[in-house]
């Protein structure tokens, strides 16, 4: 725990309080195939893009070796699908080769087909995967990702990975379907062996901006007349994650996402974030170079992209994406919010934490609030760490 606050919590301070130098990570979506059809997303219901070009393994090499030239260390490989990207196994060892860390977000489809000679190599290569389960129930897993395998699969995904010792988290796409069933997804998730849980709620914009956004997709989130139900569940969760052996993100989205649920149902033209932060501060904007499958930067995540890693290659990503990120950066420091800000429920934990560090007087009321809970949860993973690390797994459990 010690190692994680000098390594990850201060030097995240600083930035914030001072100047970040550059981005400290890179999320690339890979492919948009899949082999899954889930209700909330904009591939998997098959909404068509004009866009023809596709990122080859020539162009990831080029982005990893800027990675390296310019010491960003983490790459986000998402997709579609990113294991139906032929030659992935070859890129994450690539970019182990550069000193750059892989974490690979699967629906786990196939995971459980790769060859003893790929897995080793995702070790070696000290990969993280990231496995979207919805619910440990067949019923309710198949019927939000469309595919009668979909658990089944996941789960194969998972106990294979984890005997190879690659370490997995679960990613938990919170919906009107499955918000009761949450706390069963962390102790499944425990008991076979997981890291971490994540949760968000569904993005209510498009997660893929050349596509134009799901009708409807708001009210697949839960209910505002349900969200009482739902805090009960993520309370449940905290305090199972006190005494276990796996970490959640639950102590960061309780302080925002009844506010998200209830801005997302009624539209009525209020930020979610209001009632939460006084200023607001996007840290993702600085912090992360975000590239489409083909080879667009986005200025956020959320937003399309207008420069292409293919357009003055010369100039290197980092002037690339400074060009494609200058107009957001402006809007936002002046107050003027996208329509997307209003979506950005998969970032905003750690941009509601990037605004209390930032701007602590103005938002004092949110510091209050938050800050006793990120006590609780260093302290609780101290004292976990303590614990397990004097007491054999098997004993404790």
């Amino acid at each position: 725990m010690k190692s994680k606050i000098i390594a990850s919590y201060l030097p995240e301070i600083v930035a914030l309080r001072f100047f970040r130098s550059k981005p400290g990570k890179v999320t690339v979506n890979i492919t948009d195939r899949c082999n899954q059809h889930c209700i909330y997303c904009e591939i998997g219901v098959g909404i068509p893009t004009l866009k023809t070009d596709r990122l080859s393994s020539d162009d990831l090499i080029w982005i990893i070796d800027q990675m390296a030239e310019n010491d960003i260390r983490n790459l986000s490989i998402c997709g579609g699908e990113p294991f139906l990207f032929e030659g992935i196994i070859g890129i994450v060892a690539y970019a182990a080769k550069k000193n750059i860390r892989s974490s690979i977000t699967t629906n786990g489809m196939t995971a459980w087909m790769l060859s003893e000679k790929e897995l080793d190599s995702l070790k070696e290569s000290n990969a993280l995967i990231n496995i979207s389960i919805d619910s440990f129930r067949d019923d309710i897993q198949a019927g939000i990702r469309g595919n009668p395998q979909a658990l089944t699969s996941a789960v194969k995904s998972m106990e294979w990975l984890i005997v190879k010792k690659i370490p997995v988290n679960v990613l938990t796409v919170i919906s009107k379907y499955n918000y009761t069933d949450l706390f069963a997804i962390v102790t499944n998730a425990y008991k076979k062996g997981a890291k971490e849980v994540l949760f968000q709620p569904v993005i209510s914009a498009s997660n893929y901006p050349d596509r134009p956004v799901l009708d409807q997709k708001a009210r697949l989130n839960v209910s505002p007349d349900h969200v009482e139900i739902l805090v009960g569940e993520l309370k449940r969760i905290l305090k199972f994650e006190r005494k276990h052996q796996i970490k959640t993100n639950v102590y960061r989205i309780l302080p925002w996402i009844g506010y998200y649920l209830e801005t997302a149902q009624k539209a009525e033209g209020r930020r979610f974030f209001d009632p939460v932060l006084k200023s607001f501060f996007c840290r993702e904007i600085d912090a992360i170079i975000d590239i489409t499958y083909d080879g667009g930067i986005q200025p956020c995540g959320l937003e399309p992209a207008m420069v292409s890693i293919r357009d003055n290659r010369e100039d290197g990503l980092l002037a690339l994406w400074s060009e494609a990120t200058v107009k957001i950066r402006n809007d936002l420091l002046n107050g003027r919010y996208y329509e997307v800000c209003n979506a950005c429920c998969h970032h905003f934990s750690r941009n509601m934490l990037a605004s209390v560090i930032k701007y602590p007087f103005r938002n004092r009321s949110a510091l209050i609030r938050i800050m006793p809970r990120l006590f609780l949860r260093i302290l609780s993973q101290t004292i976990k760490h303590c614990y397990f690390y004097i007491v054999p797994a098997s004993i404790s459990t």
